[in-house]
């Protein structure tokens, strides 16, 4: 009778439906630092007239890698088929907030299999994920070179397909028709974004291209200033090698704003690049160092703007997800960009001009031209 028992049930279990394999992963960073700037290029006015900005020193957070809080799974829907979604939100380690618009980050959903991944929503650029891949620095802290390079990091309303790899090589194109966060147009919420992004990875070596455009699909400025539907176009060559004892890793690109942008009756082209290094002195430790540079065409009668960064930082893992690290940026800016502050070329969500600019926003408009930095950061 039980014999008969178990063999029904094993019976019944073999015939009832298989239910996909789902899972989801819980991720984030958490990041604590000791924060030093100062030798600001810009005045503020004061009733006893113009003063520098002073030294800032203070403990912040999200200095080395940015805070956050992510969900990340897939769903087997059978024959190679797989759903898969994040969820990412920013995290303000000072007070603990989540859930606010300048904390937006990735949030998109998908289906992946072996014609490769179609993924819909806010996701990062190919431009932003090739730069990670060759900044010593992974775009992050005092020493990213995204506090001088100019950038697109994340797109709304993207739609972007990411091919599988043959023999290395790889592309992604992507469009978004309301890439509306940030635009920093007045517009009818309409820039069309499209890029496309092919690279090649073999054992050590790394190289890629990425190139997107925006356009809108109806002009509209209050000002009037605004008559050019194109908005820009980037360019972007990388490349990276790991020699074992050090990584070697490089961009360059041209990123041009149309004219009636943002400057009148001459496109802006602003030419910008980096190259560094990561040497590995031990297992745990390394050092980092990198030099950044853009230079803008001459668009007023300030002259051509310019900016240079030299970074270079230390790192010892405690463990695969707890690091120390130290970090110290040091920038130069021309006298044209020092009086201006800031470059024509039309940024899509990128702040440029200030060691930690990306990191630590309340500080941009100072200017700030040196920084040190020492704390730890864990990912979970």
């Amino acid at each position: 009778m039980q014999k008969r028992f178990i063999a029904v049930a094993v019976a019944s279990l073999l015939a009832a439906p298989t239910f996909a394999q789902s899972s989801v992963t819980m991720y984030g960073t958490i990041d604590y630092g000791f924060v030093s700037l100062g030798s600001s290029s810009r005045d503020h006015a004061t009733p006893a007239g113009n003063k520098k900005y002073a030294t800032r020193n203070a403990i912040d957070s999200g200095i080395s890698k940015s805070n956050r809080f992510g969900f990340r799974g897939s769903e087997d829907l059978g024959n190679g088929l797989k759903a898969v979604f994040v969820l990412e939100q920013g995290l303000n380690g000072d007070t603990g907030s989540l859930w606010n618009s300048s904390q937006a980050r990735q949030s998109y959903a998908g289906l992946a299999g072996n014609f490769g991944t179609v993924t819909l929503g806010r996701q990062h650029t190919p431009q932003h994920n090739f730069t990670i891949a060759v900044d010593p620095f992974r775009k992050n802290g005092l020493g990213t070179t995204a506090n001088v390079l100019m950038q697109d990091k994340r797109l709304s309303n993207l739609a972007a397909y990411t091919s599988p790899s043959w023999g290395g090589f790889r592309f992604v194109l992507g469009y978004t028709l309301n890439a509306s966060d940030n635009e920093n147009i007045e517009n009818n919420g309409d820039t069309r974004v499209w890029a496309i992004a092919p690279s090649f990875t073999m054992d050590k070596l790394f190289v890629a291209a990425n190139y997107h455009a925006a356009k809108l699909n109806h002009a509209h400025n209050h000002g009037g200033a605004l008559n050019n539907k194109s908005v820009f176009n980037v360019l972007d060559l990388y490349g990276s090698y790991d020699f074992g004892f050090v990584k070697l890793g490089s961009t360059i690109g041209r990123r041009t704003t149309k004219k009636d942008v943002i400057a009148p009756n001459k496109d802006s082209k602003l030419t910008q690049w980096m190259i560094g290094a990561t040497f590995k002195v031990s297992p745990s430790d390394s050092i980092l160092t990198s030099y950044s540079r853009a230079s803008e065409n001459k668009l007023d009668d300030n002259g051509a703007r310019r900016i240079s960064q030299f970074a270079v930082g230390y790192e010892h893992a405690l463990s695969k997800r707890t690091v120390l690290y130290s970090q110290f940026a040091m920038q130069s800016h021309n006298k044209a960009f020092k009086d201006a502050g800031a470059f024509y070329t039309h940024r899509h969500d990128s702040t440029v001009g200030s060691p930690a600019c990306s990191n630590l926003s309340s500080v941009c408009s100072p200017l700030y031209r040196r920084g040190f930095t020492a704390g730890f950061r864990h990912d979970f």
